[in-house]
């Protein structure tokens, strides 16, 4: 990594510049000849889209280019749209802490070789700072999250290698500022590469303040400007890898929570500001795994706290306790939840293996087992009457002796005796054979050699046996697919329905509460109008006074206003200023010149000899002159208990119309409530019935395995399942006879 020399410097601590956009840089890297003055770069090829010329990936502060120099080297050149006034100044510090790096002592190859270049490209006739950094190829997280995450094993594996790159990080005192999904690649050998470091921070830069906070879908609530320092990585780095962890647990989870379109993994801005409502955060604190419960509990636990308390992600936090003994000698939980991740069973087990999150929950196989390799423990007859027992054997004996009681008390024909006591007898020995086939003893016997007979049936073509149960595993995982995806497709179905209905819901609400705000907007005027309708009764009195105290005589002023026409005017009844309102006027069909009519205040015309239509028009323009400086002078303020009940009356209005918006709220916020807790619960029950599939699926897939690896050595299996099933047959009749369940019926032994 290195810092170029030479040149003016482009930016630092002292004048701020405008920068280029990314289309001025785009059409500045149309003549990589003239723009560059780098040799590799003027040289170079620039990555061209199909119709706009230089291809950009554009961001907050920059336009990344692709370059491919003349020796195949291929460069990603970051351009700077906005500047940070310290572009030059950090870039060197991170350049020179990178550069001091032993790469050998490091978990895996994470940094990425760059150059600043003070003078790196010429856009709008001057130079500015470019960034030179080696091209990566990798994959970005979620899409490679979306194409391994049924592979439990490399998932878990990709959690450790971001565990042991967080560990670097914290070792040598540096946060890149930004981890998220699309600055951490996996690169081909599946070893992580940070991109991106305009954020980053490094010893050396420490007291600067943050140029970015980071995406908002990896961040803590609580992290601001100031958190800028080596741990404002940690609450990126613990997400992420409950992310994993949870994916590498439970691949259904991924489907259930990351949406395709979303630039979150599984956890997103809206889950860390309103925990309470999240529909992600009860599937993890609940899931049946106890690492995943355990790491998604210690997550949550962390969106309160400052981010400079937050703990170090390391393998020593993420251990859990020894695990608990069983009495078979199993373990009842995992032991770890990181550090150790490969070694855990991966969630979807192939060959038989009993996922992680199943280990508490599903017997071993060779426990259920038909066992055949030693004879089985021979029963012991018949054990402990009930009720149903009791039953049978009155009924019998009753049944028995009906026949000659009905002879002697009824006086039946004595030939009627031998037939019905054959009859009785045989009742009574279908009687006692139904109750000693009810019994659990007879049962589990006639169980045990339907057992050996099947198994026996199997190894006369273990071929065929093999292949039989091996069409059952795989119609068994068939079916697990086909529930899974229907499952994941109404779960994803949830996710829409959750989304559609609370826009539905902030659609409604802004109907009713638009027309409410928009009203409280108006009472600001609607007061006015009040006040000045209160006001006008006094103004117009005040106007009317005021004209009527100016005399017609005031009239000789105007232009061509001479005694006799006022004299005219007086006659006509117009002595003052408020003899009159207006003038209207008509067309004389004699002369076809206009007739001017004076408008007395009862609204009578009257018609003035020798005023025409000029002087009309001046009275009428003098008169309104008068009005207007009589409405200047006017009173402009209301009475004390007449505004007091407008501004009550506003006030009135107000409140009702803060009522209605609070009463919408209100109500749409129960429906989001109701939405909400109606969603979560078809989801939790959608995942509890999966799981309990899960486990009966499981409980089966491992029984037909057995089978089949029992099928193996078959002659030698067959003889002893023969010796097994006639021994068990032997047993049954000896000790579960009727002889047996009779005496057993009489003695209770």
């Amino acid at each position: 990594m290195a810092v170029s020399r030479g040149g003016r410097p482009a930016t630092g601590t002292g004048v701020v510049r405008k920068l280029p956009t990314g289309a001025n840089y785009a059409e500045a890297l149309q003549h990589p000849e003239l723009c560059f003055r780098e040799p590799d770069l003027r040289h170079g090829t620039v990555q061209q889209s199909p119709v706009l010329g230089p291809k950009a990936i554009s961001g907050n502060f920059a336009s990344v280019f692709s370059v491919t120099a003349r020796d195949g080297q291929r460069y990603a050149l970051k351009c700077f749209t906005r500047d940070t006034s310290a572009i030059g100044v950090r870039y060197t510090a991170i350049s020179a802490a990178l550069s001091a790096l032993d790469t050998g002592g490091l978990s895996q190859p994470w940094p990425v070789r760059f150059e600043f270049l003070e003078q790196g490209v010429l856009a709008l006739g001057d130079w500015f700072p470019v960034v030179r950094m080696a091209w990566v190829q990798g994959t970005d997280l979620i899409s490679w999250i979306d194409r391994h995450r049924h592979d439990s094993a490399a998932v878990h594996a990709l959690a450790d290698r971001f565990l042991a790159m967080a560990r670097d990080l914290e070792d040598h005192g540096i946060a890149h500022g930004d981890l998220q999904h699309g600055n951490i690649l996996v690169a081909d050998d599946n070893t992580l590469r940070l991109v991106d470091y305009d954020g980053m921070y490094v010893p050396a830069l420490k007291g600067e303040a943050a140029t970015e906070n980071g995406h908002r879908n990896y961040q803590s609530p609580q992290r601001g400007a100031a958190d800028f320092g080596p741990a404002m990585d940690r609450f990126s780095a613990w997400l992420i890898h409950l992310s994993l962890l949870a994916v590498a647990t439970d691949p259904g989870l991924w489907t259930q929570l990351h949406d395709a379109q979303g630039e979150y993994l599984i956890l997103s801005e809206s889950d860390f500001k309103d925990p309470a409502t999240s529909l992600a955060w009860p599937l993890l604190l609940g899931h049946s795994d106890q690492r995943l419960r355990t790491e998604a509990a210690r997550v949550r636990g962390l969106l309160g706290q400052p981010c400079s308390a937050l703990p170090r992600l390391t393998a020593d936090v993420l251990t859990l306790p020894a695990p608990r003994r069983t009495g078979n000698g199993g373990v009842a939980a995992p032991t770890a939840t990181g550090g150790t991740t490969s070694a855990a069973a991966p969630a979807t087990a192939p060959s038989g293996a009993i996922p992680a999150w199943l280990v508490d929950r599903v017997a071993p196989a060779a426990a259920r087992a038909v066992p055949t390799n030693a004879p089985a423990s021979a029963t012991t007859g018949f054990t402990g009457r009930r009720p149903r027992d009791l039953a049978v054997a009155a009924t019998a004996v009753l049944s028995t002796a009906a026949p000659g009681v009905l002879t002697v008390t009824v006086g039946q024909p004595a030939g009627y005796l031998p037939a019905a006591q054959g009859a009785a007898l045989l009742a009574s020995a279908a009687l006692i054979g139904v109750g000693r086939r009810l019994r659990p003893e007879c049962r589990t016997a006639r169980q045990r050699v339907r057992g050996l007979r099947r198994r026996a049936r199997e190894l006369k073509d273990p071929a065929g046996a093999h292949r039989r149960l091996q069409q059952e595993i795989q119609k068994l995982d068939a079916a697990t697919a086909k529930d899974g995806a229907a499952t994941d497709k109404r779960i994803q179905t949830l996710q829409t329905d959750l989304r559609d209905g609370l826009a539905r819901i902030t659609v409604e609400l802004n109907r009713r509460t638009d027309q409410s705000r928009k009203r409280k907007a108006e009472l600001p005027g609607k007061e006015q109008s009040m006040i000045a309708a209160a006001l006008e009764p006094a103004v117009r009195q005040h106007v009317e006074a005021r004209l009527r105290a100016t005399s017609i005589q005031e009239a000789r002023s105007l232009p061509n206003m001479g005694a006799k026409t006022v004299e005219a005017l007086v006659q006509a009844g117009i002595r003052t200023a408020a003899d009159f309102t207006g003038v209207s006027y008509s067309q004389s069909q004699a002369s076809g010149s206009r007739v001017a009519y004076f408008v007395r205040p009862g609204g009578h015309h009257v018609r003035v000899s020798g005023v025409g239509e000029a002087r009309a028009s001046a009275l009428d323009a003098w008169r309104r002159s008068l009005e207007q400086r009589a409405r200047a002078s006017a009173p402009a303020k209301l009475p004390g208990p007449a505004l007091t009940t407008i501004r009550a009356e506003i006030a009135t209005l107000r409140a009702q119309y803060d009522r209605e918006v609070k009463q919408a709220e209100s109500k749409a916020q129960q429906d989001r409530d109701a939405l909400q807790k109606r969603i979560t619960d078809e989801r939790q029950r959608l995942t509890a019935d999966r799981q309990q599939r899960a486990v009966e699926t499981q409980r089966k897939r491992a029984e037909l395995l057995q089978r089949q690896k029992q099928l193996s050595g078959a002659e030698a299996e067959r003889a002893r399942v023969k010796g097994a099933l006639s021994t068990a047959r032997t047993e049954t009749r000896r000790d579960l006879g009727v002889r047996k369940y009779v005496t057993f019926l009489l003695t209770g032994h």
